[in-house]
């Protein structure tokens, strides 16, 4: 019956990154917030916002869940498989870091794949320690 929860939270999530990615095509030509315009078929700017803002929720939703606050299984499926799974997507930043490789915009790639990554991982430990924090709990 999990299956169901994840399938829910999967089209709350991607419906969420559907959004986003509308919201950040108008953001795509600024040049603090553009990448390569152009250069890939897909919004850098739209994956950059969901992965980043995805794995500061998921790591607040652990801290908070690695207390054992939230015991009920079924809401974790539902938040974190489903609705960060189908709002976050590893898949579509290696294809926009590929094609901006492909435009010839090697060092753009390199960046865009490094921020994301070390800011996510960043920003997952962030709001783990956020979820801590607000329960009153020790950072370990």
């Amino acid at each position: 019956m999990g299956w169901i929860w994840a399938a829910l939270g999967g089209a709350v999530g991607a419906s969420l990154r559907w959004g986003v990615y509308q919201w950040a095509q108008k953001l795509q030509s600024h040049p603090i917030t553009s990448f390569a315009p152009g250069a890939a078929t897909l919004t850098t700017t739209g994956t950059l916002l969901v992965n980043l803002s995805g794995s500061l929720v998921i790591g607040l939703l652990m801290g908070l869940f690695d207390t054992r606050v939230f015991l009920d299984e079924r809401l974790r499926t539902f938040l974190i498989m489903g609705v960060l799974g189908g709002f976050t997507t590893m898949s579509a930043l290696s294809m926009e870091g590929w094609q901006l490789l492909r435009a010839g915009h090697a060092f753009k790639a390199i960046m865009f794949v490094t921020l994301q990554t070390l800011g996510c991982v960043i920003l997952a430990g962030v709001g783990w320690s956020l979820g801590r924090l607000l329960l009153g709990q020790e950072n370990g």
